[in-house]
């Protein structure tokens, strides 16, 4: 993770070493990952997610019960948005 930085983590809640909650905040602490977007792909329930999202960790939510479009919309809206917040930066900078 040192040299390539993900836009974006899709993280399992429940993994067998490390579960999605203490990696996501761990991603937050690290300069180079803190801004990156992350989604909690769990088969918990929602509210069991917001209950455990530590610091706010994690910025969105999918059920993997649901459809494979559901992720990859999501994943779509959310590099979507952050192409435009990085050409903003570029605008404003340049400017």
């Amino acid at each position: 993770m040192e040299t390539w930085v993900p836009d974006i983590a899709v993280l399992d809640i429940n993994m067998p070493e490390i579960n999605g909650f203490p990696l996501a905040v761990l991603l937050r602490q690290r300069p180079s990952t803190s801004k990156i977007g992350i989604i909690a792909f769990t088969a918990l329930d929602q509210s069991v997610v917001r209950a455990g999202n530590v610091e706010g960790s994690f910025d969105a939510y999918c059920q993997k019960a649901g459809a494979p479009t559901l992720l990859s919309g999501l994943v779509t809206r959310m590099l979507t948005a952050e192409n435009k917040r990085k050409r903003l930066r570029q605008k404003l900078s340049s400017s």
